[in-house]
């Protein structure tokens, strides 16, 4: 069997399992810890809400409700403004979906006394509602035996599908008589999530394997040979002509690796020829425009150049005086700065340098320290 049929065979079923049972690993992980940030925001926000409510205020709404109320009229007393106005609060800030207090009894499972929800799927107190028969027991076990009932997510017929946290609510005399509930609709997230996540498992099942089969296919055979030799034409022309290392290619492209070497290697005697010789042409430019600014420095009328320090450097200084003094002959606004200014030029010990202007004055413009 060929090495590349047999590299595919092992390689590409590996790749999906793995695939496949880290997609798997990662939806049962990140669907525990939506649950437990849901458990966890659930209890809080039902103990909380038993703990914020006023024993004495509740207990006459509880009176209230088993009444058959008018929902409008009892729903704007002190006591149920009291002990709503923050349910609403805790709901807003916790993002929760239903926030509400409830006593078992009724012609159904359970009377609603205060309920943080507005708008249409607000209960008002006094309404009744059939519970789920595991959350039911739950709420029973709450007011046998304290704690905090948390339910599975469980469908409701009225409210879709539910996650549910019951908290003790004592009256005024410390006795558990009603629960607190808080409600999160996890329907649209546990979809989303799964969508999202199946998406992605198939996406990057998809690409995996694309990728896979083309990298083994073309980079291994083709594609990585020619772009290392893309690389060295892009270097040498770049102007990095180091010799090219051999590497492992097929016929052709070695071919062409050889070739563009040779080139290289002529490439880059010629270039170093060239630049020897733009050296030698530069330089001696250079000398004959400082040997040409010595000679027209020697012959400026305008200097007045006294002593010589005697050094290498001495032919430069009275070249530079000497252009100064021509600039300043010819522009009278720049001889008065430098006879307001003093001299700009420093020249060496015992050397002295003034400019002759055409009105005859002179005017310094270096002396030696």
């Amino acid at each position: 069997m060929p090495i590349q049929a047999l590299l595919l065979r092992v390689f590409l079923p590996a790749v999906a399992l793995v695939a496949i049972g880290l997609g798997v690993l990662t939806y049962s992980r990140l669907y525990d810890a939506i649950l437990d940030g849901f458990n966890r925001k659930l209890i809080a926000a039902s103990a909380l809400t038993g703990a914020l409510i006023d024993a004495r205020d509740h207990d006459r709404l509880i009176a209230i409700a088993r009444t058959e109320p008018k929902g409008d009229e009892a729903e704007r007393s002190p006591e149920y403004l009291r002990a709503v106005l923050p349910m609403r609060r805790i709901r807003e800030k916790l993002d929760i979906t239903y926030l509400y207090t409830q006593v078992l009894g009724g012609s159904q499972d359970i009377i609603y006394v205060l309920d943080a929800t507005t708008g249409e799927d607000h209960s008002q107190i006094g309404s009744e509602d059939d519970l789920p028969p595991e959350t039911l027991a739950g709420i029973r076990r709450v007011q046998a035996m304290d704690g905090i009932h948390l339910s599975p997510i469980e469908f409701q017929q009225q409210w879709g599908l539910l996650k549910t946290a019951a908290a003790p609510l004592r009256d005024a005399e410390g006795r558990i008589v009603a629960t607190a509930g808080a409600d999160v609709n996890v329907s649209l997230i546990r979809t989303a999530t799964q969508n999202a996540l199946f998406a992605s498992v198939v996406i990057g099942m998809v690409s995996l394997l694309a990728c896979t089969l083309a990298t083994l296919l073309i980079v291994r055979r083709i594609a990585q040979p020619l772009d290392r030799l893309r690389r060295e034409a892009l270097r040498i022309a770049g102007g990095d002509h180091r010799p090219i290392e051999p590497f492992p290619a097929p016929r052709d492209i070695a071919a062409l690796q050889r070739t563009l070497a040779e080139g290289s290697a002529a490439l880059t005697g010629q270039l170093a020829e060239a630049r020897a010789a733009a050296r030698a042409g530069a330089a001696a430019a250079g000398m004959a425009a400082v040997d040409a600014e010595l000679a027209r420095s020697a012959a400026t009328p305008q200097l007045l150049f006294e002593g010589d320090a005697g050094d290498a450097d001495a032919p430069l200084r009275r070249a530079a005086a000497a252009r100064l003094a021509a600039r300043a002959a010819a522009d009278p606004a720049l001889a008065a700065r430098i006879e307001r200014d003093g001299p700009p030029l420093r020249l060496a010990a015992g050397e002295r340098a003034s400019a002759v202007l055409d009105d005859g004055r002179h005017i310094l413009i270096g002396t030696g320290a």
